[in-house]
């Protein structure tokens, strides 16, 4: 078994039987979502550091593409600026990608480009009022993870006609939506938690970002606690949990900076 993991620096592939890492692409960090479908594996990349000079208003982000195989085959750029790209998916025949910076969610058909602006369109002064971060699909929902730079809110659209379902307080700067047993769960990055909607709560320290389960473990991705300035210079963590939340093993990613994204393969 492997999972994808993306960090300030590096596309990593983490062998959880041997633990081993390998470096699949580095050059075009940060790295950040990570999307899969039957063909291929997508990864956001913002082309610019956090401690970079290039200010965020002239980010141009892209979408990497691999085969199955890990072969790079192409990048993909939108029309228009993808800027502070966070998590990707896949569905329904489009790929969906968090550009918080402009309170948008880009989609992409494979030929044709839409922009979405769930609750509000960025203007000048306006920019990265929710910082939506995170998705969730199921059924015909969309789970948007507005981040909101302190208390979070978990939003439900209708996938069809983007129309607002429902709203879940939980979290504080979080990252990551994913249910089990009926209970919506995400990282609660402000305050170093895993948290539920019905009470579920495990207090990890540090700033975790990123969550996989493949099953049999759990991997929550956890970066230090840094200035802005230099947190392209830190060592992140990939925390490996039994399905219990017990403790199995940490591994450490040396001078990785940021981890980003967590994807099971």
């Amino acid at each position: 078994m492997e999972v994808l993991i993306t960090t300030s620096f590096s596309i990593l592939i983490l062998n959880t039987n041997t633990y081993k890492l390998t470096h699949l692409h580095r050059g075009d960090g940060l790295y950040y979502g990570i999307a899969r479908n039957e063909v291929n594996t997508y990864v956001a990349a913002r082309k610019r550091m956090v401690s970079s000079n290039i200010p965020l208003k002239d980010e141009q982000g892209e979408i990497i593409v691999f085969d199955h195989n890990f072969k790079l085959k192409k990048r993909i750029q939108a029309p228009f600026p993808l800027r502070d790209l966070h998590q990707i998916t896949w569905y329904d025949g489009k790929l969906w990608m968090t550009c918080p910076y402009d309170n948008m969610v880009a989609i992409w058909n494979g030929v044709d480009w839409q922009q979405w602006f769930p609750l509000s369109v960025a203007t000048d002064d306006a920019h990265d009022a929710h910082h939506y971060n995170s998705f969730m699909i199921e059924e015909d929902i969309i789970w948007l993870l507005a981040h909101n730079h302190g208390p979070s809110e978990l939003i439900a659209f209708s996938i069809h006609d983007k129309s607002l379902l429902q709203k879940v307080t939980l979290g504080t700067q979080a990252h990551n939506i994913w249910r089990e047993k009926g209970q919506l769960y995400t990282c609660s990055s402000g305050n170093g938690q895993i948290l539920g909607d019905m009470g579920f709560s495990l207090k990890l320290g540090g700033f975790p970002r990123g969550y996989a389960c493949d099953g049999k473990c759990r991997y929550v991705g956890m970066s230090e606690l840094a200035e802005r300035k230099v947190r392209d210079l830190t060592t992140g963590k990939i925390l490996i949990f039994d399905l219990e939340w017990n403790l199995i093993k940490t591994i450490l990613l040396y001078n990785e900076g940021l981890v980003l994204d967590i994807l099971s393969l």
